[in-house]
């Protein structure tokens, strides 16, 4: 009886080390380009934060506006996405970018399409 204890905390470290290989398995830090839109990034990125964010939890934005990039993620147990929103084309263009989890349902992109438009 007193082993039980003994064996769940010798197994712990296997369960953490694999939890890290599944993280680095489904979380790509290599952008992929998915489309380019017309208008500032950041206010299609603000527009898209928006209005995706009244129908998802567990959305985050950052802005790193020295780099003209704003960033928003979903890290839920469910969905992990990152989409940048770059400035390009000297602020008439914005480059969208997948930088990492699962790829991005087509309702999530459609969102932020639509805030181009």
């Amino acid at each position: 009886m007193k082993l039980r204890p003994l064996v769940l905390l010798m197994a712990s470290p296997i369960v953490v080390a694999g939890s890290a290989s599944y993280a680095q398995l489904f979380f790509s830090h290599n952008p992929v380009t998915l489309d380019n839109l017309d208008g500032d990034y950041r206010t299609i990125a603000t527009c898209a934060y928006q209005h995706l964010a009244r129908r998802k939890s567990g959305l985050s934005r950052t802005d790193y506006l020295e780099q003209g990039i704003v960033r928003i993620s979903s890290d839920t147990f469910i969905e992990r996405w990152e989409l940048s929103f770059v400035k390009d084309d000297g602020g008439r263009q914005t480059r969208l970018d997948w930088t990492g989890g699962g790829y991005p349902s087509e309702w999530v992109l459609s969102t932020v399409r639509a805030c181009a438009a």
